[in-house]
């Protein structure tokens, strides 16, 4: 039985119709046009406090660099933001590296990449791997790990296969929360899983994985879901995922791809969770960051 604080937050966010108001276009885009006019979240007091922040720029977009001042570890964080690869990082997402610099003493890196519809991937993806370089000689590749939430999930997985296909030196593991990995929502089990998200839709995935494709190019191609790749010779992957999410059928074809490659993937799957569970403030996520923190430590 999930905890009475997620059926809480899952009740609020039906009350408010989220995924219903996310999946018009109109109502989406003025969404858009407010999360451009708010700018994205910055790090907050804690990490001021507790951290050394570093801001630099590749093409005009911002990259921030985190070291803890006491305690840090070898470890590193290649985190790369949720948001429909449209939306901008907010303060969850900066919450959740906060929890895992404490826990891990890892440093980090979090690339404000360029975002859809005024950017696509092809336009996108040279400013991430320019960080993860920069990252890489500064850190060590087998200390980096390549984490996402939700698009940043799919990228996650993306671009350590763009690593693998052009022989760059891969990251140590990966670590793929709720990944958005099909962005055509075109598996047939996404129909009943849409029922039970409280979130995502899937007219609203593919508005959002087409501006991500760019205007006449096929969403059903990698990079722009990772997916449709090959996911053998990856370094080891942690995947979770909610049962009661529209991306839960990514998660399951994923797994079901790498046991067909002998790929080290490993699925982590909470019952009745929704989309990017492991972000709220409830118990099961707290569970959730615990595994985390041990793969990202073993």
């Amino acid at each position: 039985m999930i905890s009475k604080r997620a059926r809480f937050i899952n009740f609020v966010l039906r009350l408010l119709k989220v995924q219903q108001r996310l999946a018009d276009y109109d109502t989406g885009m003025k969404f858009l046009a407010r999360d451009r006019k708010n700018g994205p979240a910055r790090p907050g007091r804690w990490f001021r406090k507790h951290s050394v922040i570093k801001e630099y720029h590749l093409d005009g977009h911002k990259v921030y660099e985190i070291e803890p001042k006491v305690g840090a570890s070898k470890q590193h964080i290649f985190y790369l933001h949720g948001g429909g690869y449209a939306f901008q990082i907010v303060f969850v997402h900066w919450a959740m590296i906060k929890k895992l610099i404490k826990a891990t003493g890892a440093s980090a890196t979090v690339p404000l990449y360029p975002l859809a519809p005024e950017h696509d991937w092809s336009q996108s993806y040279p400013v991430v791997l320019q960080a993860y370089e920069r990252a890489v000689a500064k850190y060590g590749a087998e200390n980096i790990t390549i984490m996402g939430d939700s698009a940043g999930g799919g990228y996650s997985l993306g671009l350590t296969q763009m690593l693998r296909d052009h022989g760059k030196p891969m990251p140590g593991k990966i670590i793929l929360l709720s990944p958005w990995l099909d962005a055509t929502a075109s598996d047939p089990s996404q129909q009943e899983l849409e029922k039970r998200d409280v979130l995502l839709s899937i007219q609203g995935a593919r508005t959002a994985g087409q501006f991500w494709a760019g205007e006449g190019n096929d969403p059903a191609v990698f990079p722009v879901s990772p997916l449709f790749a090959e996911v053998d010779r990856l370094p080891p992957v942690a995947v979770f995922a909610g049962s009661h999410d529209l991306l839960y059928a990514d998660a399951l074809r994923l797994k079901e791809r790498a046991d067909s490659q002998g790929a080290s993937i490993t699925l982590h799957v909470g019952e009745q969770m929704q989309h990017v569970w492991m972000l709220m403030p409830i118990r099961e996520a707290k569970l959730a960051r615990a595994q985390i923190v041990s793969f990202i430590l073993r």
